[in-house]
């Protein structure tokens, strides 16, 4: 009997951190190499994010590139709003071994944006505040999938609020900083196999924390038609700490699974540095050019502290196998002097980005793959001092393979294809100059 209760214990533990460890991740759905992306219905939507760090001509650069501020004329306040549709329907591919349907599309509408305000406190200072969130993910599938010995609802929610200042050291170049208050939300709920009876149990788990960070940001103006910009963002670590909540295990496991819920489950997620250097050029008056270069330090991101308080204490640190992802983007903005779209300036980009996990470490929380992105875009001047923008950026993945298996006893299999896995987001922003 000592014997049982002990491959029992051990077998509880192994399910409890099995669910867990094949779930961390998910304010909109995972995207681009990792979960940081490039949306946030700022004017950069109709250029694939291109020029993302050298964009210093409205309020956005509060976000994007704090040294850009001290070069606003005037003070500027800007309204960004976007929804996102997304595209992320699994196909069975004939190994799965645990019955049910294939979980429906697990990404629909979600909304985001921001607010961002800049403007000069004199000559040679500028000033920033912008709130807003470009790292996170939802996704809900059905609750009788296949994958939902693995995950049947994530999310991972963040919103920053970053007030910034600048500094023009000469008529070329300027510094920037700013402070990042991030606040992360994270839920995750699964259904492990309850026990020797094939039914489902519940797993369910969520915790908000508020965590510091920051943005150094440099701006060179090497002549009146260029722009280089460069970025660079800390790494913002959320130590999520709140009551594991375990229900409907069967006879063998229920009572194992009552040692552990309610014990505080401690999670550390750790949101990766970033560097973005990023180029304007005008080539002529009427044409701009845009371009980027990103490194994403997400190898940092797949490594994940679990602790439980009691029984024993029990503590892990679990590794992903992701990997640093790359990001490059080229974009055009073009005004018309004439015409049916006087007045009017249409933009256009594509850019691409490096996978962060390759198909025998990829799993059902976090769908990410090398993706290409499309943008389109246009801006005018509604009246003196207010500027619309309107974007369109596609995110594309195409057919993105999974085969995760989950441990001991059970051994739960997902295997097959996300066909056709895409993500689009509409944005405007209206702009304000005082």
């Amino acid at each position: 009997m000592s014997n049982g209760a002990e491959l029992g214990s051990g077998t509880c533990k192994l399910l409890i951190y099995a669910a867990l460890a094949s779930t961390l991740t998910a304010s909109q759905p995972a995207y681009a190499g990792g979960l940081l992306f490039w949306e946030v219905g700022t004017p950069t939507l109709g250029t694939a994010g291109a020029g993302w760090a050298a964009m210093p001509e409205d309020a956005s650069t509060a976000f994007t590139n704090p040294a850009g501020t001290v070069w606003r004329e005037s003070t500027e306040i800007m309204a960004a709003g976007q929804l996102l549709y997304g595209h992320l329907d699994f196909s069975d591919g004939g190994e799965s071994n645990v019955p049910g349907n294939d979980g429906g599309n697990a990404i629909e509408w979600f909304p985001g944006g921001g607010f961002f305000a800049a403007g000069r406190l004199n000559e040679n200072f500028g000033w920033g505040f912008s709130v807003s969130g470009n790292f996170g993910g939802s996704v809900a599938y059905d609750s009788q999938w296949k994958g939902r010995r693995f995950v049947r609802k994530v999310d991972l929610l963040s919103g920053n609020i970053m007030p910034s200042l600048s500094w023009r050291a000469s008529d070329k170049v300027s510094l920037g900083l700013g402070f990042i208050l991030a606040t992360g939300y994270y839920r995750f709920e699964s259904s492990p196999r309850a026990g020797i009876i094939p039914g489902d149990a519940s797993l369910r788990y969520d915790d908000t924390q508020v965590s510091p960070g920051g943005s150094l940001g440099v701006i060179y103006k090497p002549s009146s038609d260029m722009v280089l910009g460069m970025t660079y963002t800390s790494t913002i670590s959320w130590d999520f700490n709140y009551q594991l909540q375990l229900k409907n295990f069967g006879p063998l496991f229920g009572p194992l699974a009552e040692q552990f819920n309610g014990r505080n489950l401690r999670i550390n997620v750790d949101v990766p540095q970033t560097l973005t250097a990023s180029v304007q050029q005008r080539l002529s008056p009427t044409a701009t050019v845009y371009a980027n270069l990103n490194w994403q330090h997400w190898s940092e991101f797949g490594y994940f502290g679990l602790e439980i308080d009691n029984p024993a204490q029990v503590s892990v640190t679990l590794n992903r196998n992701y990997k640093d992802t790359w990001h490059g983007a080229i974009g055009i903005r073009h005004k018309f002097d004439s015409g049916t779209l006087q007045d009017w300036s249409l933009s256009a980009g594509i850019a691409y980005d490096s996978g962060m996990v390759n198909t025998e470490n990829r799993t059902a929380d976090l769908v990410t793959d090398a993706a290409w992105r499309l943008g389109i875009g246009g801006q005018k001047e509604l009246c003196y001092g207010l500027r619309l923008d309107l974007g369109y950026t596609l995110l594309w993945f195409g057919d993105t393979d999974i085969d995760q298996t989950g441990r001991p006893p059970f051994n739960p299999r997902l295997q097959g294809t996300y066909q056709n896995y895409s993500v689009n987001f509409f944005g405007a922003s209206l702009q304000r100059s005082f």
